[in-house]
């Protein structure tokens, strides 16, 4: 049986795979292109959304950093000229100097105080310096009517990630945390990933398969199995999945 590292790895795969050409279309084109030389990749994961960050963008030298022993593990196999990888949190990246881009992708609920992390960020960036923010949009989410189990057991999963931190929706608290700590917002972006193939639409179902076995721990029931499959082959199954990319500067300091 697959270990929860060996799951959430084959879901990082398949997310990078589904977001990643839109992601870099809408947010990150007009930004990389210009030189902007050292990044930072918070919370990169197995390393594989970064991958293609470093194969898109050579002229950039990438540093993910990453918490979970077993996900750095896996990022480690992907390193290359361009890419490296530091096991701990943002805290321990002591004596890194400054960060031309920080992207923090699908991290910024797992972090249990974001004013502490966005004040770390104004002191390891500098002016002309940009943080870029994507997530996922719980307040666009509606359930899928031919999805019931799955869709109850991802807006649980939500619902504990979010806790009881704000009343605000993810993308405004974020906004007033980042202004807070040095931050002007140059906008934020919506858009949603709509299953418009056949392969999206396999990659979608083996993402929420492994997702129903991450998050429950064990192998998907034969009822849940059967959700999926019959979502799979049912007459025209439609699922968009909303995000939001926001996009940080760093404000020039007034004398």
């Amino acid at each position: 049986m697959d270990t929860k590292a060996e799951r959430l790895g084959r879901m990082l795969n398949v997310t990078a795979d589904l977001f990643f050409d839109t992601e870099e279309r809408l947010l990150y084109r007009q930004l990389f292109v210009q030189r902007r030389i050292k990044a930072l990749d918070l919370g990169c994961g197995n390393g594989a959304y970064m991958a293609k960050l470093a194969a898109c963008y050579p002229h950039m030298e990438w540093t993910g950093v990453e918490l979970d022993e077993a996900m750095y593990r896996q990022a480690l196999s992907r390193q290359g000229h361009n890419m490296s990888f530091v096991h701990g949190s943002y805290e321990s990246l002591t004596g890194c100097g400054s960060y031309d881009a920080v992207l923090a992708r699908l991290v910024m609920l797992h972090i249990p105080d974001r004013l502490s992390l966005a004040r770390w960020l104004a002191e390891h960036t500098h002016e002309g310096s940009v943080v870029v923010i994507v997530d996922y949009d719980d307040s666009r989410y509606r359930p899928d009517e031919k999805l019931p189990l799955f869709s109850e057991l991802y807006a649980k999963a939500r619902h504990a990630l979010r806790g009881k931190r704000s009343f605000l929706e993810l993308k405004s608290a974020l906004l007033l945390e980042l202004r807070q700590a040095g931050f002007v917002s140059l906008g934020t972006t919506l858009y949603a990933l709509r299953e418009e193939s056949g392969q999206t639409r396999k990659a979608l179902a083996e993402y929420m398969r492994t997702a129903t076995e991450y998050l429950l721990d064990c192998p998907i029931s034969p009822e849940r199995e059967r959700e999926l499959n019959d979502w799979l082959t049912g007459p025209e199954p439609v699922m968009d999945v909303p995000m939001f990319g926001s996009v940080f500067a760093k404000a020039p300091v007034v004398v």
